[in-house]
């Protein structure tokens, strides 16, 4: 039997990144961590997704395929991360596994303002999913 790999997309919101970011998953179990770019030696890969955004901790979270079901889960990010709305952890803790479905939200961080309170400085990460 053939298996088909799964595909996640991230289309961006608001112009929050240049999009759309795709992660192909070519075999359960296959653990792929985004995080923060921080320079040169942050080189994509299949294992590794990076988005230029400072609100963003160097492993944010992570996302695989297990049973056929897209997961993802908080890292210990210092910003969170969010689906549809929803914090999955604490500052402090690992989250659990959430699926993912096409036409979740899914928010990386949390926007930082400036002095003024007004003005924002350091953006989020905010995503429409598309599972294939």
């Amino acid at each position: 039997m053939i298996m088909r790999s799964s595909i996640l997309t991230f289309i961006p919101i608001d112009d929050s990144f240049p999009g759309p970011k795709e992660i192909v998953f070519p075999r359960w179990g296959l653990h792929v961590k985004i995080g923060r770019d921080c320079g040169p030696s942050t080189i994509p890969d299949d294992r590794h997704v990076y988005f230029d955004s400072k609100v963003l901790s160097r492993q944010h979270a992570e996302v695989w395929e297990e049973l056929g079901k897209i997961c993802i889960k908080d890292t210990v990010s210092a910003n969170g991360t969010f689906v549809n709305g929803s914090r999955l952890s604490t500052e402090e803790e690992e989250s659990g596994p959430v699926e993912l479905h096409s036409g979740d939200t899914v928010i990386l961080g949390v926007d930082i303002f400036g002095g003024d309170k007004s003005t924002i400085i350091h953006h989020k990460i905010s995503a429409c999913v598309v599972l294939e």
